[in-house]
């Protein structure tokens, strides 16, 4: 004899669980100098010179504790990216971005980690590449509440033209 099975039936919501989490002091440091100067600062290891964005404790490679503080310039070169065909949330906002569009991973000169973000360009394989410069682009100071979202955006750096190959 066969056991009927049950049908199962869900019942699809969303569900909003705001929250709050402590930046700690590495992360804070960070996000009041972007917010209170434009300054986008990192952290060096001692032991092996890498310089971590967003700034950590521990070095992530040698597990060392990390204290010098470096400041980085807005301009970096795209490394990866993606363009978007699917709606992405925004975590510092909740909101969706609309689809199509670029996000990328930017190296800031200075940097050894990498800053991933939106790419304010057309979403088109002929207008955005690996190797391209782009800059940091920051909300207005008045504007700026102490957050990832005052980084409005990667921008590419004008007069640049994709390689051929």
């Amino acid at each position: 004899m066969t056991k009927k099975e049950k049908e199962l039936i869900s019942i699809p919501i969303t569900v909003n669980v705001p929250y709050r989490f402590a930046a700690g002091k590495y992360m804070t440091k960070f996000l009041m100098e972007l917010k209170n100067n434009g300054k986008i600062l990192a952290i060096k290891c001692p032991k092996c010179g890498r310089v971590q964005l967003p700034p950590r404790v521990v070095c992530a490679q040698c597990h060392v504790k990390n204290d010098e503080w470096v400041e980085l310039s807005h301009e970096g070169t795209l490394v990866a990216f993606t363009i978007m065909y699917l709606p992405l949330t925004d975590p510092t906002t909740g909101k969706p971005h609309k689809p199509p569009f670029v996000y990328g991973s930017v190296r800031l000169d200075g940097a050894t980690s990498v800053l991933d973000h939106l790419v304010n360009i057309e979403p088109t394989m002929d207008k955005v590449w690996v190797g391209m410069r782009c800059k940091v682009v920051l909300r207005p100071q008045k504007d700026r509440i102490g957050d990832l979202s005052d980084i409005r955006c990667l921008e590419p750096l004008p007069g640049q033209k994709k390689p051929r190959g």
